[in-house]
């Protein structure tokens, strides 16, 4: 039965994640001219392992190492809740799951597909493992460097089957596995090292074994969310229009996760920017810092298009009977995805104007500049088909050399 069942699991992960490579092939071929021709395997190895390498490095304190190991984890969960749809199998374990097959077997058939869900993440392990028995790590080459790696990736691997099965609650016995990580880390090797590293292996592992109190009361408060999500969402969206209501509804309602982390996305890119501005010392590379930043954001930003568009397609018959406008909805998103991309401009710019003591008219230019670029991007990601990311990447990158060539 697991022959069977991952068989098929893996048939429907290579064909969807086909489609998807087919429709947005002009990603990785710009990802691939990236990456420079020519340079030696080892530099490449090491190159790949060095972030790892980075975070598993012994010589700081507890909090160094968990916070990054944390981070290391938060971006598998969120490469795998991605590729969720693909991930589960599609209608045929609808199916499935109505055979009598035990938790444990459907566990092995879904680590079996998060591996090559993985394919990507798992190159710099991989990186890692091969360089550091050829000594080109130096000190740092020892069996605890290896061990601590695979022992971080099974936690890894543990944590997005919690996701994936709705486990919330498992993700505080992950974090505690990470702090006996990072504490073994912390310290020179030694018995004690080993140990707390065989801690965490068996605290991650109880996730497999142990039943989790919380995950029932988390699930009965979300059922209970779900069964009073109207009158919820009107005391939570009471303040907008009644447009903008239905527009706030469909991405948290809908599309809670990509929400939150498009959201968290926009905010990182605006603080990362303050940041090299001020490692800039607002100097004259602080403006094009900042219309860089702007460019991503918008670009981001503007994939909100595209979900408000797919929830418009359905009740299309219904909106055209409405008296309204022609174009009531296309100007309707405009302003909200105008409205949702306000909040990190307001934290790129704010540094900036005060710093910088850019001048009111400057500063005025630049934010109405990206709010046209916002307002632009909504033609390619609508209307763009397959190639909406390539003609949303072109327009951006023009609009940044435009702007970069009129502040200077």
């Amino acid at each position: 039965m697991y022959r069977h069942l991952t068989r098929w699991r893996l048939r429907w992960y290579a064909s969807a994640t086909g489609r998807v490579l087919m429709r947005h092939w002009q990603v990785f071929v710009l990802a691939g001219a990236l990456v420079p021709g020519g340079m030696p395997v080892g530099k490449l190895l090491m190159g790949l392992s060095y972030p790892l390498l980075a975070a598993l490095h012994g010589g700081h304190d507890v909090a160094w190492h968990w916070w990054r190991l944390v981070a290391i984890q938060g971006l598998a969960l969120a490469w795998v809740m991605v590729q969720r749809r693909h991930i589960d199998g599609g209608a045929f374990m609808v199916y499935a799951r109505s055979l009598p097959l035990s938790v444990n077997q459907r566990r092995r058939v879904d680590l079996s597909v998060l591996l090559p869900a993985n394919s990507l993440l798992l190159v710099p392990v991989v990186a890692l493992v091969v360089v550091a028995p050829t000594g080109l790590l130096g000190a740092t080459s020892t069996p605890f460097l290896v061990a601590t790696v695979c022992v971080m990736t099974g936690l890894v691997l543990l944590a997005e089957l919690a996701a994936l099965e709705r486990q919330l609650a498992a993700l505080f016995t992950f974090g505690l596995a990470d702090a006996l990580l990072s504490w073994s880390l912390s310290r020179p090797v030694d018995p004690a090292s080993w140990l707390a590293l065989g801690g965490a292996v068996l605290v991650g592992a109880s996730f497999l074994v142990l039943r989790h109190p919380l995950q029932a009361s988390l699930q009965t408060w979300i059922r209970r969310r779900v069964t009073q999500s109207p009158l919820g969402e009107r005391r939570l969206f009471f303040f907008l229009s009644p447009a903008w209501r239905i527009q706030a509804q469909v991405l948290w309602v809908r599309h809670p996760g990509g929400t939150v982390l498009r959201t968290a996305s926009v905010l990182a890119l605006a603080l990362v920017a303050d940041w090299l501005m001020r490692k800039f010392a607002f100097d004259a590379r602080a403006l094009p810092t900042a219309i860089l930043g702007m460019a991503a954001i918008a670009l981001i930003t503007s994939g909100l298009y595209r979900i408000l568009q797919s929830a418009h397609r359905p009740v299309q018959p219904y909106l055209h009977a409405l008296p309204l406008p022609k174009r009531f909805w296309a100007l309707q998103d405009t302003a909200f995805v105008a409205a949702f991309g306000a909040l990190p401009l307001a934290v790129l710019l704010a540094p900036m104007l005060i710093q910088l003591n850019a001048s009111v008219d400057t500063t005025f230019a630049l934010a109405l500049a990206y709010f046209t670029l916002l307002a632009l991007l909504r033609l390619p990601l609508v209307h763009g088909g397959r190639q909406a990311v390539l003609l949303g990447v072109i327009l951006a990158g023009t609009w940044s050399g435009a702007a970069m060539a009129v502040v200077r």
